[in-house]
């Protein structure tokens, strides 16, 4: 029987998603789209995973969309068409949707809707030979995936537009520099980087964790006002929590918490 498509597994509270295809680069077919959203929903989920890793086999991260699956679909109407954008949507919403630190461990080309999952994390590492590109418009296409929305948010509105409209590759140095990437890695030194990365958020409580996350995206969208109103009621749920007593108790009695997510 042949692999799954997409891989998960938690390792000291850090759930790995791994994107397995390397024989295509893991290019997005609809099995791995389906796969994909199934296992963000896993994370979310998974009372033993408090931070996410989201990274591709063999050497690369992920090459774009399937560029049979895109020619099929070009040749077979507006339904599959809408539908095949839809699919990668329905992905990228999933990823959007943990509420948990999400890092993705770019180890080798991030093109077009590859790129754009890497946007949805949180942070990205990338390894040396990390490659990002807006292929789209070298395609006749636009960043349906969205790309279009992420990059701005990132790198800023000039370097984004740069980006999405010349459709070139940038390398990890220059990922690095426009801040499109936290941190770069020799290759080898990727996984180890990533992980050492990841536990830093696994000494946080995870209820409070999840509140802030939502706070932060929000508020990009909100007036001052109005995000004060949407985080009060949640910071009064969090101080009946466990977590917040057991936090107040470490404080005092000088020691490291032992946050339960309760």
């Amino acid at each position: 029987m042949a692999e799954p498509e997409v891989l998960y597994a938690v390792d000291e509270s850090i759930a790995t998603i791994t994107l397995n295809a390397p024989d295509r680069l893991n290019a997005l077919s609809e099995a791995m789209l389906r796969g994909l959203a199934a296992a963000a929903a896993q994370a979310q989920d998974d009372p033993a995973a408090r931070i996410v890793v989201l990274t591709g086999a063999g050497r690369a991260f992920c090459a774009g969309g399937d560029v049979k699956s895109m020619a099929q679909a070009a040749d077979e109407g507006p339904d599959r068409r809408r539908s095949t954008v839809a699919l990668v949507q329905h992905a990228q919403l999933a990823l959007r949707r943990i509420g948990k630190p999400l890092v993705a461990a770019v180890n080798g080309p991030a093109y077009g809707a590859g790129l754009d999952i890497a946007c949805v994390a949180d942070f990205r590492l990338a390894a040396r030979s990390a490659r990002f590109c807006e292929i789209y418009v070298r395609l006749g296409l636009a960043p349906g995936g969205g790309g279009f929305w992420l990059l701005p948010r990132i790198v800023g509105l000039t370097r984004a537009l740069e980006l999405v409209l010349t459709g070139e590759t940038v390398d990890a140095e220059r990922a690095l520099a426009i801040g499109l990437v936290s941190q770069v890695a020799d290759d080898a030194e990727l996984s180890a980087a990533t992980r050492a990365f990841a536990r830093r958020f696994a000494r946080a409580a995870p209820l409070g964790v999840q509140v802030a996350k939502r706070a932060l995206y929000h508020g990009l969208e909100m007036s001052f006002d109005a995000a004060l109103e949407l985080i009060r009621p949640h910071v009064a749920d969090l101080r009946r929590t466990e977590d917040h007593r057991e936090g107040l108790a470490a404080l005092r009695e000088k020691r490291e918490p032992g946050f339960r997510g309760r």
